[in-house]
Order: C-alpha cells, then sequence, then structure tokens
C-alpha cells in the first residue's frame, strides 16, 4: 500500500473508532441484488444402505454435530459414490438459499485458473508486471509485479497488501501491485486473501470478461449449477478470495468433481492433471495448531489422503477419496480453519469397518431414527417447538385438543404486552440490526440504533426499529416458527427470518430476545431487551451476534500477525485510552432506552 493509500487505512478506521459507521470505506457503497435461491439440477438421491452406508452412522454424524455447542451447523450434504445419501437443513435454514461461502470461494477460484491454463491464457509463472502492465507507475520496481500465479495458488507471495487494505482501497490490483513482500515470494506460506483476488483478476484480464462470465460454460453449465452470485470489488471484478454464494448441494458438487479426476457425466470439465495437481501437496504450513499442507487453494486434510475447501465460520467440503464420499457442510460457528466438524466426520466414516463396497441390507428402524433426526434440527434452541412459554399447557384429551386446533383460548399474550406501542428512544451507542461481520464483509455500515417500538400478539410479536436514515418493520414468530422478513441498509436488501422469546433473569427482570437470522449467511443477530425501572420505563439493549464479531477480529489479526491476538497486538498503554474501549462497544454493543411518553 503506498503513503495515500495508508492514509486512508487511518481515516477508515478513525471512523469506524469513532463512529461514523456510514464513511468508514473511501468509496461508494454498491448495493447487490440478494442471492436468490438457484435452480441446480438436483444429485440423484438414495439410501444411505444402498450406498454401503448404514444409516445410523448417519445420524450419529448430525447429532454429534447438533449436540456440540461450538459448530452451530446450518445445513450438510452427503454424497457416497457420486449418490446423495443424506442432506439436513437446521431451521429456519433451508438448504435452498445460497449461502456465503467465504474464503471456500478460492477453491473455485483455483478452477478458474486451471481452466485458463488449460486454454492458454494463463501458465504458472506468469508475473504480475507481465498481467497488468497498465496498473504499473513508471520505472516501478516492485516485488510483488515479480509474484507468479503458482506463488498466489500456494498462497507463498508474500505481499503484506490483505483483506484489511480493501475497505479503504478502490482498486486492489494497483494497490497489491503498490504494496511490498514481507519475506522472498516462493520461500514460505501466508495466507492472504488478496492472492485469491489477484488470480481471479488475472483470469478476467486474460479472458476478457467476468469471472463468473467465464465459468458459466465451463464449470456452472456442465456441473447444472445454477448461475451463483460472486461479489466483485469497487473495479467490477469477483473477489475470487470470498463473496461467492453457493447451495450445499452445489459445493457437494464441486468436491464431486475433484473426486472424479474432473469427469462430470463422462465430460472432461476440469483437466485430470490440474485435478492431481491442485489437490496434492504444494507447500507446508500451519493450520492452527497442527501442520499441514496446501495444494492450489485448498488445505489437506489432517487424516488419510483427503483435502477440503474451506471457508472461515464453518463451511467446508471434504473430499474422502478413500471412502469415495464427499461432505459439504454450512456453519456459523466461529472457528477459522478445522473444527469438530471434521474429527466428527473422521470419526464416524474413515474407521475400519465403518462402510460397505457394496450395498447394504435395508433397516427400516435406523432409517425411521435418521428421518426424525433431520426433522428435529434446530439452529436456535430457545427457537425449537417445544420450548414455547408462551403458551398455557392444556389438560390431555379430546375437547382440549379440539380447542387447541380450532380457537385461540389456548393462548396467552406474553407478559411484553403490557408495553405494547410504547416508543423507546436511544442514547448514542454502536447498536445495529446488521451484524458486524456482514457489513464488513460487504463494505455496507449502517447508522446506529435510535428508537424502538414494538406490539405482542396471540401468535406473533411485530417491531419497528429507526437506525440512522432507514426504518424496518419486522415481524417475529414466537417459538417453533421464524417469519421472514428483510431489512435495507443503503438500497441493500438483506433477507431475515425473524423469531422472538420471552422469559425472566436472574433479577427476575422481563426479558426479551429477538433472533434474526441471515438465510445467505453464516450470521445471526441477537437482540436481548430487558425491562427495568418503574413499570419498565427504562429499557437496556443487548445486541450479539454469532458468529461473534469479537472473535473474528482476533481471528484476522491472527492472519495477518502470525497468530497473535488483536490485545495482545495492541500495546497496554493504548488498550487503555477511551477509542479502545469505543471500538470494544462495536463489537459488543449495548444501548440503553428510555420510554418516551407521549403527551397527555
Amino acid at each position: 500500500m503506498d503513503l495515500f493509500g495508508q492514509f486512508r487505512a487511518a481515516d477508515s478506521l478513525f471512523r469506524l473508532i469513532t463512529g461514523d459507521m456510514a464513511h468508514v470505506t473511501s468509496y461508494p457503497f454498491c448495493p447487490r441484488e440478494p442471492a436468490l435461491p438457484g435452480r441446480s439440477e438436483p444429485i440423484g438421491m438414495s439410501l444411505p444402505e444402498e450406498q454401503g452406508v448404514p444409516s445410523s452412522l448417519v445420524e450419529k454424524f448430525l447429532r454429534l454435530l447438533e449436540e456440540d455447542p461450538t459448530l452451530c451447523p446450518h445445513g450438510v450434504v452427503i454424497l457416497r459414490h457420486g449418490e446423495r445419501i443424506a442432506e439436513a437443513a437446521w431451521k429456519p435454514y433451508s438448504g435452498k438459499i445460497p449461502q456465503m461461502q467465504f474464503s471456500l470461494s478460492k477453491s473455485v477460484t483455483g478452477m478458474a485458473v486451471g481452466l485458463a491454463i488449460s486454454e492458454g491464457l494463463l501458465s504458472l509463472d506468469d508475473r504480475m508486471r507481465e498481467i497488468f502492465p497498465e496498473k504499473l507507475p513508471p520505472f516501478y520496481m516492485g516485488k510483488p509485479g515479480d509474484v507468479t500465479v503458482r506463488q498466489l495458488l500456494t498462497m507463498s507471495s508474500g505481499v503484506r497488501f490483505n483483506e484489511l487494505g480493501s475497505v479503504s482501497e478502490k482498486d486492489w490490483v494497483r494497490a497489491w501491485l503498490l504494496s511490498d513482500c514481507a519475506f522472498a515470494p516462493g520461500s514460505q506460506f501466508s495466507y492472504n486473501s488478496m492472492n485469491s483476488y489477484l488470480l481471479a483478476a488475472a483470469v478476467c484480464q486474460k479472458a476478457g470478461m467476468s469471472l463468473t462470465e467465464y465459468l458459466t460454460p465451463r464449470l456452472w453449465e456442465p456441473l447444472g449449477i445454477a448461475v451463483p452470485h460472486w461479489e466483485t470489488c469497487p473495479m467490477g471484478i469477483e473477489k475470487g478470495g470470498w463473496g461467492l454464494y453457493l447451495l450445499p448441494g452445489d459445493m457437494a458438487k464441486l468436491g464431486q468433481l475433484y473426486l472424479q479426476n474432473g469427469v462430470w457425466k463422462g465430460q472432461q470439465v476440469l483437466p485430470q492433471s490440474w485435478v492431481e495437481e491442485a489437490t496434492r501437496r504444494q507447500i507446508d504450513c500451519r493450520m492452527g495448531e497442527r501442520d499441514a499442507w496446501y495444494g492450489y487453494q485448498l488445505w489437506g486434510l489432517a487424516w488419510g489422503n483427503g483435502y477440503q475447501f474451506n471457508g472461515v465460520f464453518g463451511q467446508y467440503v471434504a473430499v474422502l477419496p478413500e471412502q469415495d464420499m464427499v461432505v459439504a457442510v454450512t456453519s456459523g460457528n466461529d472457528q477459522l480453519f478445522e473444527d469438530n466438524t471434521l474429527r466428527y466426520l473422521e470419526e464416524c466414516f474413515c474407521i475400519p469397518g465403518a462402510l460397505s463396497d457394496h450395498s447394504l441390507p435395508p433397516n427400516p428402524r435406523e432409517t425411521r431414527a435418521l428421518r426424525k433426526t433431520l426433522e428435529s434440527l434446530w439452529v436456535i434452541s430457545e427457537m425449537r417447538p417445544d420450548i414455547c412459554p408462551m403458551e398455557k399447557q392444556q389438560k390431555p384429551g379430546f375437547w382440549g385438543r379440539w380447542r387447541q386446533k380450532h380457537t385461540e383460548t389456548t393462548l396467552r399474550l406474553p407478559d411484553a404486552a403490557r408495553y405494547n406501542g410504547r416508543s423507546y428512544q436511544f442514547s448514542r451507542n454502536s447498536v445495529s440490526l446488521l451484524p458486524l461481520i456482514i457489513a464488513g464483509v460487504r463494505g455496507n455500515f449502517p447508522g446506529n440504533l435510535q428508537e424502538v417500538r414494538f406490539r405482542f400478539g396471540l401468535q406473533s410479536a411485530r417491531f419497528w426499529f429507526r437506525e440512522g436514515d432507514e426504518s424496518y418493520v419486522l415481524e417475529a414468530g414466537y417459538p417453533g416458527r421464524m417469519i421472514p422478513g428483510s431489512i435495507t441498509v443503503h438500497g441493500e436488501r438483506y433477507p431475515v427470518r425473524c423469531g422472538v422469546w420471552e422469559g425472566r433473569d436472574e433479577d427476575g427482570r422481563l426479558v426479551v430476545k429477538l433472533y434474526l437470522v441471515f438465510p445467505e449467511t453464516p450470521s445471526v443477530r441477537v437482540l436481548k431487551l430487558i425491562f427495568y425501572g418503574v413499570d419498565g420505563e427504562k429499557l437496556m439493549l443487548r445486541s450479539d451476534e454469532h458468529p461473534s464479531a469479537a472473535r473474528a477480529v482476533d481471528m484476522f489479526a491472527g492472519l495477518v500477525t502470525g497468530g497473535r491476538s488483536a490485545e495482545e497486538v495492541i500495546p497496554p498503554g493504548l488498550q487503555r485510552l477511551p477509542a479502545f474501549g469505543r471500538v470494544r462497544g462495536l463489537l459488543r454493543p449495548k444501548a440503553k432506552g428510555q420510554w418516551k411518553r407521549e403527551p397527555q
């Protein structure tokens, strides 16, 4: 990054700290269309036993994911012998809305590079100064210009310009070329999403079209994948290292394509030579706390000869050649690389004798148990239908069941209904409905929460929010029901699923939790409303998001500092400054509200 770029980055950080959220980025925000449900061709479906897998193992895998509090899975698709033997979705996720893939996008960018090389558009030894000569200033001597395609593929460029710079720079290619290198290119591994962005930009440059246009006839159409949305940089180039939206079933297809050495339905979609090179050890590295290896834009597994496409917060495509299996998982957890998902995968399917090379006899009992498990999965435990404090218990019997079915006499208004119609106004705060992770990834920072009103009914609750220049009306269902809605920030629409839960805290205060699930993303916003004071005249609002924004900041800091957390990077003296406290407030925000009484 040049001197002016450093000033822009400092200005963005200052605006973030001082709460000027709407002006964090140094370039105008460009709204996108939401990632609409695709119409991909389905993969053939089989019972697990038909492909040599006991249904009990599939159910065990799903239960392990469900019961692990660190994982928060959203969707799973399991393939064996190219057949779909299981597909699970944790409500309100459905597996029918494309979801953010984060760094899993890199593996698809790697496929695009393999195609471009096979067509003679690129070579592994092409240098960036040769691909982007128009981006170079006169008498350019920068080391990034000598970085090759191979070094980008193996994350060994050493270029310092990373994801943080993308917030303050408009021309990412130029900023990357004007940066410096932390080490001699090719000498060691250093994970950096901007390497993948440069690969995407190189394909676009040589092909004379967008990455999406390039991949449509070469990858998406042959695999029967509906053309997905891929976020672009301010210059209109796909982000490469992140920003791709895929259905879980389409994720599994991409893994199956590699498992089949690039062949799909008899057609050689990817060159076999590319698949073999991309999926073998190209460079040694570290993944979390263990030694690992990296291929061309994908990671090796810790066991066997498998490999994985990997995205932050629990997005996986695990390819298991020895088992002839592919497992695709979407999640919303706080993990960067490997979490317990892969350990459970090994435990269930990779132990000797677990699977058969031949079909197994039908097992109706295990099949019913698996089906029951598939129907019971929920992302938010408090929204499960069997946890419903707003419904009175009925005595069993015919007439009790008839009244429950045909009338609303078994329902009661929640306690929060006593405050219906009130308007609570908030003092200065850092709370917003859009999770900070999504705001940061999209570069779309909303204003802060100013006012809330609500009305609780028998079947649902309605909330009115005023946030900066935006106003939202959201309807939220009681446990067992989450209602679709949307919020719009700076012209960009974000679909949500809304649910509400009521209870009491340890001090007996009335607590209402509003859950906003963003189904295109791993993120869930939780707004906890605590009523206190005389007749609930005061309102404390605590905001949280899952995955945790604080954890995400630490993970990013670890990437760019060699494993240190954000607080380890900042000197203790600076941590005591008010500005640092404001940053903490952004990550774990809260707001104090006061009932605005209407004049009599």
